[in-house]
Order: structure tokens, then sequence, then C-alpha cells
């Protein structure tokens, strides 16, 4: 929820100015009645939902649109560790999108797209 965290911020020195206002708190009240989908790519080794991540993205509309380069390491082992932490999977694995043959490109794994409400 960075909306909010941000709002602390701005509203914590509002309040040692002496600025904080009733619209302050209604755009807090915004804030968090409304709930933001993030998204995350996960792509897996294999379609076995245990299998190592090998690449991964996240799309979070509470944070900077800024293209970010991501951490060395997955967010998740596993894309069973991200169901548990609440994860809900939107997309399993098409398996017969990466029957290649005499092409070596499966480099991105099998992509498991999941959704979290915030």
């Amino acid at each position: 929820m960075a909306g909010v965290e941000d709002w602390i911020e701005v509203s914590r020195e509002k309040l040692r100015n002496g600025g904080l206002a009733e619209a302050d708190l209604d755009r807090l009240a915004e804030l968090i009645s409304q709930p933001k989908q993030q998204v995350l790519y996960l792509y897996s080794k294999s379609t076995n939902m245990r299998s190592p991540i090998a690449s991964w993205v996240l799309y979070d509309p509470t944070r900077s649109h800024e293209p970010t380069l991501p951490d060395d390491q997955p967010p998740y082992a596993s894309v069973i560790d991200a169901v548990a932490d609440g994860w809900r999977v939107v997309q399993f694995p098409v398996t017969k999108l990466y029957s290649y043959q005499d092409v070596d490109n499966d480099y991105l794994g099998y992509e498991f797209i999941l959704e979290k409400m915030t």
C-alpha cells in the first residue's frame, strides 16, 4: 500500500505544520477503500508449482511506473511459496506452447500468472 505510506509521510509533515485538513482524511479513506490488483508473472523451470523460479516480473499499481531492474533474487523460491503468501494463480502454463523442436528457446520457463488484491 505505497499510496497509504506516501499519504502518511505527507500527512505527518502537515500535522507538524498544522496543515492537516478533513480533505486529507477523505483522501486516506479513498486510498484504503479501493483494492488494487498486483500481477506477478513467475517463470518456473517446469510446470510443477514447486520448481525453482527462472525469471519474474511484478506489476504493482501502487509503485512508480518507472522501469526498474529486478532484484537478483526472485520474490519467491517457487510458485507454491507465492500461493502460500496469498497470491492467487490466474493462469497456469500452457504446456503445448513449450514443445520446441530443433530450437533452444525455453529460456523463459513456464509462465504462471498470479494476482493479489491489496
